[in-house]
């Protein structure tokens, strides 16, 4: 039986600032239910549509990148340069994440994530 799928969104900050471009996945901690998630763009995310959650207790993961201040080559055309991006978030927010949240029926869900580099709570 599936449960109730929500919207989900909220905000991602880390080392005091928006995160610039991610991921947030929800995992059921039950392992019942279906892995849900979108992108994090300019420090927010919201999950609606089929990327809704459904609810019960989450483990969250975060991926994030954010530019280097480097260009790199682009590809096309020859000569081109784009924005050289990297992984910033640390894995004791995606690999190894012990962050969790409950997502509740009946109503959009918000929850809000303040990442520091060698915390794990939320």
């Amino acid at each position: 039986m599936w449960r109730r799928r929500v919207r989900v969104h909220g905000t991602v900050i880390f080392e005091g600032k928006p995160l610039e471009e991610g991921f947030i996945a929800l995992l059921p901690v039950d392992g019942i239910g279906p892995t849900t998630g979108g992108p994090i763009k300019d420090g927010k995310y919201d999950l609606t549509g089929e990327s809704r959650a459904t609810t019960g207790e989450k483990i969250v993961r975060i991926v994030g990148t954010r530019k280097t201040g480097r260009k790199i080559p682009a590809g096309t055309p020859p000569g081109a340069m784009t924005d050289e991006w990297a992984p910033c978030v640390p894995a004791q927010y995606n690999d190894q994440s012990t962050l969790r949240v409950p997502i509740t029926a009946g109503k959009d869900n918000l929850h809000d994530f303040d990442l520091k580099p060698n915390a794990t709570k939320r």
